[in-house]
């Protein structure tokens, strides 16, 4: 038996299969297709001697689907929809106007997941232009609101009939160090083994701050960090050097664990809960081919991340 992928694959019988089905006719099929009937109904017995089962009911009066041939007609129309979205995508970003995309960021994905996607869409749509704006995660919902960026990227929020969320993605907070220090080696870690460590923090003023700031009010616990920095490239820069050892989420050093240069140790405190990024746009947006590109790229890298990680986004 051949292979019925390919059988979807064969435009000739897919024009004929879905023009009997409509007209009820194999005559009807053929002179509306300007082909003779014996070249319709060769193509349709043909397909049915490879599936191993009849596409019609044949009557006096006509044609009319089996089961089989209504689920075959459905994939085939369904096909037809989906080629015809990504020929439309695709001739918006290979056309002369590839479009311009406009994203508000926070810092945290900004500096590292954007940068590795539009790098990506540009290779292959030189014409596409960005805008990225950095801004803090309030003024980047915002801007989505006001309909003054195509999407935005920002500490999780709620749905709402104007703002719809496309992924979550949730990023641990734990211990970055550098690979020679003895945390390095451990799998997962609680507050105490960074005992006897000199603590570099994110202050409150960062997401990720004030997350770390409100786990430890739920213990009742507190921290006296030896250095503190509202820049997280700051604090990175600070654990490179072997000052002490820092707290971000796995997010805020991608790049540098994929290389090497530092590890990550999630913190299994249970009031240490992951930090929540949310990728969203305004419904009463139109989004362009290139804006509409750059956001499935953008939750596919969610959802690579999310199984990485262990969490998948809701």
């Amino acid at each position: 038996m051949r292979n019925p992928a390919r059988i979807f694959t064969l435009s000739r019988f897919s024009i004929y299969f879905e023009m009997v089905a409509q007209t009820g006719s194999i005559r009807q099929a053929a002179s509306a297709l300007n082909v003779s009937p014996s070249a319709v109904n060769r193509q349709i017995l043909a397909v049915e001697e490879d599936m191993q089962t009849p596409l019609f009911h044949r009557h006096s009066s006509g044609l009319s689907l089996t089961t089989a041939g209504e689920l075959l007609l459905a994939a085939i129309i369904s096909g037809k929809r989906d080629f015809e979205q990504f020929q439309s995508r695709l001739d918006g970003l290979s056309g002369l106007h590839g479009g311009v995309v406009e994203i508000a960021a926070i810092e945290a994905v900004s500096d590292r997941l954007i940068p590795d996607i539009l790098s990506d869409v540009t290779k292959r749509h030189p014409r596409v232009e960005f805008r990225l704006q950095t801004l803090d995660f309030k003024a980047i919902w915002q801007a989505v609101s006001r309909n003054d960026v195509d999407f935005g990227i920002s500490l999780a929020g709620k749905s709402s009939r104007q703002v719809r969320i496309v992924s979550t993605l949730q990023a641990a907070i734990g211990f970055v160090v550098r690979p020679d220090h003895p945390l390095a080696q451990r799998e997962d870690a609680r507050l105490n083994h960074a005992t006897g460590s000199k603590l570099i923090l994110p202050d409150s003023t960062l997401a990720v701050g004030a997350a770390i700031q409100d786990g430890l009010a739920q213990h009742s616990l507190s921290l006296n960090p030896t250095f503190t920095s509202n820049r997280i490239a700051s604090i990175k820069a600070l654990i490179r050097s072997g000052l002490g050892v820092g707290m971000l989420t796995r997010m805020d050093v991608m790049n540098e664990v994929k290389a090497g240069e530092l590890c990550f140790v999630p913190i299994t405190e249970s009031g240490i809960r992951p930090l929540g990024f949310s990728l969203f746009y305004n419904t009463q947006r139109r989004l362009s081919a290139a804006a509409q590109t750059t956001l499935d790229l953008i939750t596919e890298s969610f959802n690579a991340l999310a199984e990485q990680s262990g969490t998948m986004p809701p």
